[in-house]
């Protein structure tokens, strides 16, 4: 899944930047890896129903007061 050897390639032009920063931006979100994420915080494994929608619900909520436009990103067959 994804593009091979791709973070070597960017790895030049890769910026480090505080949250505040995306203020009014747009971003790309590669949704399948916040998916994946939730579903590995152990913490939430038992207590939480289903991680990965309260992960997206609370990710998506903190962006979009920040003003940030998210596009989704997904790939292969639906």
């Amino acid at each position: 899944m994804g593009v091979n050897d791709l973070w070597p390639i960017l790895e030049p032009v890769k910026q480090h930047l505080q949250l505040h920063n995306l203020c009014g931006k747009t971003i790309a979100v590669d949704l399948s890896l916040w998916v994946c994420e939730a579903q590995t915080v152990k913490k939430m494994i038992g207590t939480v129903m289903k991680p990965h929608l309260r992960n997206l619900f609370f990710r998506i909520s903190c962006l979009t007061l920040m003003d940030v436009k998210l596009v989704f990103v997904m790939e292969g067959e639906p």
